[in-house]
């Protein structure tokens, strides 16, 4: 089978052409995908640490350190000690950051809808249940791998 027509390739190109078109959906923002779901985890779980963040977003800490800069920098989150905790730094959008968000969110969710357009109610129900399969066996992938090399 050649490349171009393996699952892998399929989600692949999928995914570009999509975080393409999420960044030209954001662009009149001024955040980017990767900041805009920053901010939707923030905006659900305000006062998380950054360690939670980044596992939430599935990126390094170091990365998440880097972005929490960039959007501290922007005026669109703050650092805070924990009122008990005192070593322990919370993170929580800014009244900016709530703003930009809702407006990256619904910019996300109208490219959503243009995506979803082609499709029925049955196969985008269809194409979410697959990808979901294909994200839990990857996971099960993952999994057995690291167990297979703990054994080793």
């Amino acid at each position: 089978m050649h490349y171009s027509q393996r699952l892998l390739a399929y989600i692949k190109r999928a995914e570009q052409a999509s975080q393409a078109a999420k960044e030209v959906a954001l662009r009149d923002t001024g955040i980017t995908p990767a900041q805009q779901t920053i901010l939707a985890v923030l905006i659900e779980a305000p006062g998380i640490t950054g360690a939670e963040l980044a596992r939430r977003c599935a990126i390094t800490p170091q990365t998440i350190t880097a972005s929490i800069a960039r959007l501290e920098a922007a005026g669109l989150v703050e650092r805070r000690s924990h009122s008990v905790h005192r070593t322990l730094i919370e993170i929580h959008p800014t009244r900016r950051g709530t703003e930009i968000f809702a407006r990256a969110d619904q910019q996300v969710a109208d490219l959503d809808a243009v995506l979803s357009d082609g499709l029925s109610k049955t196969e985008l129900a269809t194409l979410s249940s697959l990808l979901t399969r294909v994200t839990d066996a990857s996971q099960d992938y993952l999994t057995r791998t690291a167990t297979k090399q703990q054994d080793s």
